[in-house]
């Protein structure tokens, strides 16, 4: 009657321990975690026998819940399966430790070892795997013996056996085994999926601490780890899954067909002693010596993948005997005295050529890295090979996103629950070493290509349900790699859920975001529909404007996430009243909702990094990763490029700031993010936002050509003025004809307009077009400004010279006079800050002139400053340089070389024009003019009419 079983309605809270017991299962050889067995037994279709041994948590728990423990004093402990079939097997996986039990450092070791024949109990029969010293302390370690080759056929037993103590006493110390593994090579799936309605245990190999059950409001089933005291460890490990990929292009690679150059080679030679390893031949290392081999020193900033062929004892090479024979991976960069281990190779895993995959970590990823392979000790000539194939660096993402990880997550279950922390690693050698999936590598950080994310979670920013989409790092595509999501930092007992889980090849565009993966494709989130779930079933909104007056945050529906801020005047006046001011302890960030961006082409917003006052209510970032990061994200957030980056030693002032949006910023769907990344808590490192803004025209910003009279009538009122073709140029705004009566002055006026630091004023002026200005008059061109409406005009630049007080460069006023202005030319200004205003206008303005004093504009820009104001050799157009003729480049830097020196005697006028740009209000002379000789011979003479 034991299989009928009476199928009933479970009580939907009933958690539930999946029975990870498993023999000659599909991804499992034999599983054990001693809590399956409802007797808490041995379980009889797995184990043998066992000498001395109880199954219980006699000492505590070493993973989860019950283990194998053996306390006994006297007498034999030994601990025996029964026959197996290994001969797909590969790993033999275990913990092992005393727990809360007496440990020792005098009792004798422990011995894993395997029989061949399946019911043979003579001591000759049984071969050692590997021999384990006593636990000396209370951790728990887990180990991996790989199973030999010779080992693996059919009706093989493993035994875990303790050689006889050497006193009467017996031992002094107790010791137990958990969570025993000997995994199945045969099946390695291309990926993983589990919803855990129902769990299936074929794809996870451990997950202590975790139950199977419906919380935290999950649908359905979640892997639910409760916390508390005295659970152990926390965390849930997937199978192996099969991830490799071939990469289409080559980067940096080194096949050792023939000897590298620049390569630190000691101890081996080329060939195929151990076989053929990847293809070809082989550096194989069996020389006296020192056995070391060292990359040249390589630029791997773009880099994020070491991965190379590895073998020791391969095909008829001497196989290692200990961890004295391992061979350790390490980088070095330069500037760096201490290197950084990057894996140990041990002796008895790479029987059979394997492909060895790194993570770079961010410190290695710098334009002067070495990496090196290194053998710790060996017999000799031809004792303890190895060989190296095939080592290729790649970089951190593959070039086409083809995998991802994808999961929900929810730590703390709703209640607060500070240092709660998970992280996700992966391995790709059967759990030996584990790293993080992604390391974060940010601006002023990390020198290598930018990665917003790291797959460390932490309550603060994932205390509900979050589902996480991972673009798979190249690191982690190998043909056995596989995941596990481990409870890190000091909230060790706190609660954390995961749930819908999918590991494998990545669906269209990662569901836009905005749906589940799964084999058959995406499952579509409500509203969302389409072969990517590109297709929203509601529209966004293509215009984005937020002042920020409301202190309720609550109110701002333009943003989808915004955290760690208050609407306030803690940093001032910004735009105009209130700002939002991020000065908070926890995660600092705006997200704006999706957007639809098509049409847009600028996103505007003033910025304010701190104050220069230490003592003020908004102290400025002081450090490195304080600064302020741009991103956007067309896929929901699971991708976030960076559009600018705001270092922490600047936006000191109030700066008004207009990004032109690349095309992969203009569709449907777009998510801009303004982010801190680092700060050193409440009130510190402060930064402020305000008059936010996506449109396709700037604001703040006139740049006009007077091609289009529309244009220019929004932007400029004028009096006597006219847009039409003047001297050469086809479009400007001039000004001709003789003064009317009783009122001779004319102007043009902008708008008044929003300017802030880095902003400047750019234009082209001709007055007279050759024609003689008319004398005795002072017909100058002044170029003023108003921040009160136009009820009070200042120059923009005052006069600044020689004897007057606290100069701090010597300049002219912006006031400008017929005789520099024959021909166009063009004027740069940057705006000084008694011009930065919310409503500041500016005018230029002839108050006296005659006839013949015609003057024109043309090319008016006011907005952002160009990158280095284009060094005066380009036109500013939207924060891009349009450069003069011979120069280019970002900042218009001079395209060929120039010279370095100037030799010029005035003796000729035509000599001299070629050296000098120009001459006003001087010429060459002969001695017996002008002020006799100066030097010798000619000299120039300035006594023409005074500039004014």
């Amino acid at each position: 009657m034991k299989n009928n079983s009476i199928l009933r309605p479970a009580p939907t809270e009933s958690p539930l321990r999946p029975s990870l017991v498993e023999l000659h299962g599909k991804h499992a050889v034999l599983r054990d975690d001693f809590d399956s067995n409802l007797q808490g037994e041995l379980d009889p279709s797995i184990w043998s026998e066992c000498s001395n041994c109880e199954v219980g948590e006699q000492c505590g728990v070493l993973m989860h819940g019950r283990a194998v423990t053996f306390c006994e004093p006297l007498g034999e402990r030994e601990l025996t399966t029964v026959p197996l079939n290994t001969s797909t097997a590969s790993v033999l996986q275990f913990a092992l430790g005393s727990g809360s039990c007496r440990f020792s450092y005098s009792d004798p070791s422990i011995t894993v070892s395997y029989s061949l024949s399946g019911n043979g109990n003579t001591s000759d029969d049984w071969i050692t795997l590997e021999k384990i010293r006593a636990p000396t302390n209370s951790s728990t370690v887990v180990h991996l013996l790989p199973l030999p080759h010779h080992s693996k056929s059919d009706g093989v037993r493993l035994r875990w056996s303790q050689e006889a103590p050497q006193g009467p006493e017996g031992y002094e110390s107790c010791w137990g085994l958990d969570n025993v593994l000997l995994v199945n090579a045969a099946h390695r799936a291309p990926l993983m999926e589990d919803t855990l309605d129902p769990p299936d245990t074929g794809n996870w190999l451990f997950f202590p601490g975790a139950t199977v059950k419906r919380a935290c409001q999950s649908e359905g089933n979640a892997l639910y780890f409760h916390g508390g005291e005295g659970v152990g460890h926390s965390f849930a490990s997937t199978k192996d899954i099969d991830l490799h990929r071939e990469e289409g292009r080559s980067y940096w690679e080194e096949d050792f067909e023939s000897p590298p150059s620049n390569w630190d080679i000691e101890g081996a030679v080329y060939g195929t002693e151990c076989g053929e390893i990847e293809s070809g031949s082989a550096l194989v290392f069996e020389k006296e010596g020192r056995r070391r081999v060292c990359t040249p020193y390589l630029d791997t900033t773009s880099y994020g993948n070491l991965r190379f062929y590895f073998t020791m004892g391969g095909d008829d090479c001497d196989p290692g005997e200990s961890h004295e024979n391992d061979v350790i991976l390490f980088g070095r960069s330069e500037g760096r005295r201490e290197r950084m281990v990057l894996d140990t190779l041990t002796y008895s895993s790479y029987r059979t050529p394997a492909v060895v995959s790194v993570a770079l970590p961010t410190e290695l990823q710098t334009p002067v890295t070495q990496f090196c392979l290194e053998q710790r000790s060996h017999g000799g000539a031809n004792r303890h090979v190895w060989a190296v194939d095939f080592m290729q660096l790649l970089p951190v993402l593959p070039g086409t996103l083809t995998h991802v990880a994808q999961f929900s997550i929810n730590l703390g279950c709703g209640s607060y629950q500070p240092a709660n922390s998970v992280s996700m690693e992966f391995s790709t050698n059967q759990g030996r070493s584990w790293s993080l999936l992604h390391t974060e590598c940010l601006p002023e950080l990390c020198a290598g290509p930018h990665l917003p994310h790291s797959t460390v979670y932490s309550s603060e920013n994932y205390s509900g349900w979050t589902r996480i989409s991972i673009p798979l790092p190249n690191a982690a595509l190998t043909d056995t790699t596989r995941f596990r999501w481990k409870q890190s930092g000091s909230g060790s007992g706190n609660m954390w859920a995961i749930d819908n889980v999918y590991l494998g090849p990545a669906c269209l565009r990662f569901c836009s975001g905005r749906g589940h993966c799964s084999r058959t494709g995406c499952k579509c989130d409500p509203g969302f529909s389409g072969p990517a779930c590109e297709l929203a079933s509601q529209t966004f909104p293509a215009f984005l404007s937020e002042g920020f007056s409301s202190p309720r945050l609550s109110s701002y529906h333009s943003f989808s996430s915004l955290r760690g801020a208050e609407v306030s005047f803690g940093c001032g006046v910004l735009a105009s009243g209130k700002a939002l001011v991020f000065n908070r302890d926890s995660r600092r960030h705006l997200v704006t909702s999706p957007l639809d961006s098509s049409q847009a082409r600028y996103l505007q917003f003033t910025l304010r990094l701190g104050s220069r006052s230490t003592l003020s209510s908004c102290p400025a970032p002081d450090q490195p990763g304080e600064g302020v990061l741009l991103h956007f994200s067309s896929d929901n957030g699971i991708t976030w490029t960076l559009l600018q980056h705001y270092p922490y030693q600047g936006f000191h002032e109030p700066r008004i700031v207009s990004v032109e949006l690349p095309a992969g910023a203009r569709k449907f769907g777009i998510q801009f993010r303004w982010w801190q990344p680092y700060h050193s808590g409440r009130s510190h490192d402060v930064w402020a936002l305000d008059e936010i803004s996506m449109t396709s025209v700037l604001f703040n910003t006139i740049s006009l050509d007077f091609s289009n009279v529309l244009d220019v009538t929004q932007s400029l009122g004028f009096y006597l003025g006219h847009v039409q073709p003047y001297c050469q140029h086809d479009w400007t705004l001039s000004f001709s004809g003789e003064p009317s009566p009783g009122s001779s002055i004319r102007y043009v006026e902008t708008q008044s307009m929003q300017i802030g630091a880095s902003y400047s004023l750019q234009f082209s002026l001709v007055m007279g077009c050759g024609r003689e200005p008319s004398p005795h008059i002072d017909t100058q061109v002044r170029l003023e400004f108003s921040t009160n409406h136009g009820l009070t005009w200042h120059l923009v630049k005052e006069a600044c010279l020689p004897g007057m007080p606290s100069c701090s460069e010597f300049t002219a006023p912006s006031v400008y006079h017929p005789s520099e202005f024959k021909d166009w030319r063009r004027i740069t200004l940057s705006l000084p800050q008694k011009t930065w205003s919310s409503a500041t206008r500016f005018r230029w303005i002839q108050n006296y002139y005659g006839e013949q004093d015609e003057w024109a504009l043309d090319d008016i820009y006011i907005g952002q400053q160009c990158p280095h104001m284009c060094h005066g050799h380009g036109w500013c157009d939207h924060g891009h340089c349009r450069c003069d003729d011979g120069f280019s480049g970002t900042d218009c830097q001079p395209s060929s070389l120039l010279s370095s020196s100037v030799l010029s005697d005035f003796e000729s006028q035509d000599a001299m024009l070629a050296t000098w740009q120009e001459v006003i209000g001087g010429e060459v002379v002969t001695p017996d003019m002008g002020c006799g000789v100066v030097s010798s011979g000619s000299s120039l003479y300035f006594s023409k009419v005074k500039q004014l």
